[in-house]
């Protein structure tokens, strides 16, 4: 059970909103820790941090399209 979760919360940093250096910060205390149910608490606080950046990349995104091209043809 705590290896699946180590796994699952290894996974989940992945994510690009993670950069490298939060990762390597991160293996020891991921490596070290032997309770799953902690482990799942930080995985579940990775997914609404990840989930948090994609929707600000979404809505930068979202402002750097500018208006339609043609006001009648929505993209």
């Amino acid at each position: 059970m705590v290896s699946s979760a180590r796994r699952n919360l290894r996974e989940v940093l992945n994510h690009p909103a993670f950069s490298a250096e939060r990762r390597q910060k991160a293996e020891p205390l991921l490596s070290a820790c032997t309770d799953a149910a902690q482990l799942l608490r930080w995985k579940l606080l990775a997914l609404q941090e990840s989930e948090a950046w994609e929707d600000a990349q979404l809505a930068r995104e979202a402002q750097e399209l500018g208006p339609a091209a043609h006001p009648d043809y929505l993209y």
